[in-house]
């Protein structure tokens, strides 16, 4: 017998990953990030010049720099494999981004998470949800509990083990991440669509982002279920601990930590002035430590830190001013980390033709439970069939939510590469069909008539016309005010009609508004400078002079029509695209440059 043994072939043990020293580790995470954000900013900013979501180009960069087209693997250890050994990853993959480097990044994506999502909870406006909260609940119900529901039939489809499951993992745990990702909305690219089409403020627009807020924190408990699942804990039981944990902390944020946030903003901020550096050091604290309770709770720690976003007060222009200090960062820098991690965990040349029948069952759920459902739920609350079917595609979309439960569900070792693959392609697929279709159930007509109401009910109540000049103030910020008001005084002559100003101030949207930013645009301080312009201009009674401020995707576009609603004769404008806009629709203008 021990010959017979001696003479079979050894079974070659993998070889660990190389072990590499410090310096070393420094030198390819540095190059690892430069990188990922050129690859990042190239097919990103590709995406935005042909009006589709950067967030699509930068999951598509995160592929285009890992395995898919560069070949090889990633090798597996602390980071992804933790009760498994170690093995070496092969091929120009492993080369770029060994495992030391790698686990680095992975940190730097989790952490990108925490501060994504208190971003995304602190553009929650609560404004748009009061006196719709029975539509909100409906519609958040509807496109939560079908999908998971349709998990457990998707799971039950693909329940093949090496597939699209791990073997060993329960169906259980198997069907609560596929309905987890299939509940999944991209709050923030929604929000960026209605802004887009002045639908913020309307009651579809306020069903949606309301819907869409309430669904995430309650998709990331029924992912907190599946994790649970995976370390053989009881669901059930799990899920009811950690809904009434995860009540408590979302009390104790509302009902301790607002108040006593409040009494802090109410002494160290004021609109219009830089964030206060203690004040952001606070807000800062708070999102990691209610991340790191909810990480504790057991419901995520990205749960925590969109909850504490949501439960800062909001005063104006305070979340304007956060996302101001830290979108850049956030945005340009650590979220394309992100994607890049799910990029270097995707490879989609493991999809073969076998894999075709299940992708294609996976997609049509997606669709299914978010649109379907959405547009039905929609129609129930009383929304038109196109606002109901809107709110569907709105729904629909995914973004790179999805990825976070993909990054779960890797970590818990219950994601196989093909289903890995089939979460990164749904992202892509049910991002880029937003936008057309929503085009389709939002006609161009729609959108116009929406601009109409905004442009004319942002001077209904102005004084009437009174035969005297009527002149538009917009200098395009407070550097050119004293100008602009020098200019503005020359009007009106001696024993004439009166002069009438108009201060404007329209504020466009932000280009990485994919991501957060696109409800708080409002809120930026415009209001500020434009109310104490228009006063100086009326202050010696020989004038009357109005502010509006608005939040606008066309802003330029919208200065002229506004001009042209207010039935303006003359324009005081420092910026060069508004001042062709006005001079297009018959305005006169008077240019300020700033040289005085």
């Amino acid at each position: 017998m021990t010959d017979l043994l001696a003479q079979m072939p050894a079974v070659p043990m993998p070889s660990p990953p190389e072990v590499l020293a410090g310096s070393e580790v420094i030198a390819y995470v540095l190059a690892d990030l430069a990188i990922i954000l050129i690859a990042a900013r190239i097919v990103g900013g590709l995406f935005v010049k042909f009006k589709q979501p950067r967030v699509v180009g930068e999951i598509i960069a995160g592929i285009l720099i890992g395995p898919t087209v560069l070949g090889g693997r990633l090798a597996k250890g602390a980071v992804t494999a933790l009760d498994a050994p170690a093995v070496d990853g092969s091929g120009l993959t492993n080369d770029l981004y060994p495992l030391q480097a790698f686990a680095f990044l992975n940190l730097i994506g989790l952490l990108t998470l925490v501060f994504f999502m208190f971003l995304v909870g602190l553009e929650v406006q609560q404004r748009y949800l009061r006196g719709r909260e029975k539509q909100i609940l409906v519609v958040a119900l509807a496109v939560l509990i079908v999908p998971v529901g349709l998990g457990f039939l998707v799971g039950a489809l693909l329940d093949e083990p090496g597939r699209w499951k791990v073997p060993g993992t329960s169906s259980m745990t198997h069907a609560l991440f596929l309905g987890g990702a299939l509940a999944v909305t991209a709050f923030p690219v929604m929000a960026r669509i209605l802004q887009e089409k002045r639908q913020l403020g309307s009651a579809m627009g306020a069903v949606g982002v309301g819907a869409a807020a309430v669904v995430t924190p309650l998709m990331f408990l029924v992912v907190a279920g599946a994790s649970a699942s995976a370390k053989g804990q009881g669901v059930s039981d799990t899920i009811v601990i950690k809904l009434l944990l995860a009540a408590g902390l979302t009390a104790v944020l509302f009902v301790l930590v607002r108040p006593a946030l409040r009494w802090i903003i109410d002494r160290r901020f004021k609109a219009g002035e830089p964030l206060d550096g203690e004040l952001f050091a606070i807000l800062l604290v708070g999102a990691i430590a209610s991340g790191l309770a909810a990480d504790r709770v057991g419901i995520h720690s990205l749960n925590g830190a969109f909850l504490f976003g949501a439960a800062v007060p909001q005063v104006a222009g305070l979340a304007q001013a956060v996302i101001d200090r830290m979108q850049q960062f956030v945005v340009v820098f650590m979220i394309p980390i992100f994607l890049a991690i799910s990029g270097l965990q995707t490879d989609l040349t493991v999809l073969g033709t076998e894999h075709i029948a299940g992708l294609l069952i996976f997609l049509a759920a997606m669709v299914a439970g978010k649109w379907l459902v959405g547009a039905g739920a929609g129609r129930a609350v009383g929304l038109t069939w196109r606002e109901a079917n809107a709110i569907g595609v709105l729904m629909n979309c995914r973004g790179l939510m999805i990825l976070v439960v993909a990054l779960v569900g890797k970590q818990a070792g219950v994601i196989t590469d093909p289903m890995q693959a089939a979460f990164v392609i749904g992202a892509i697929v049910t991002t880029l069909m937003t936008g057309p279709l929503v085009d389709v159930f939002l006609p161009a007509a729609q959108v116009a008539e929406e601009r109409r109401k905004t442009m004319s009910g942002s001077i209904a109540g102005m004084p009437a016309m009174t035969g005297g000049p009527r002149v538009l103030v917009a200098p395009g910020g407070p550097g050119l005010v004293a100008e602009a008001l020098e200019r503005a005084a020359q009007f009106g002559e001696p024993g004439g009609p009166a002069p009438q100003f108009l201060v404007a101030g329209l504020e466009g949207p932000l280009t990485d508004g994919d991501y957060v930013g696109a409800t708080v645009t409002a809120e930026r301080d415009h209001s500020r400078w434009a109310s104490a312009t228009a006063a100086r201009l009326s202050a010696d009674g020989a004038a009357t002079a109005d502010s509006v401020v608005l939040q606008s995707p066309e802003p330029h576009a919208d200065l002229a029509e506004l001009a042209i609603e207010w039935a303006a004769s003359d324009a005081v404008v420092g910026d060069d695209a508004d001042a062709a806009a006005l001079e297009r629709a018959g305005i006169r203008v008077h240019r300020v440059t700033g040289t005085g």
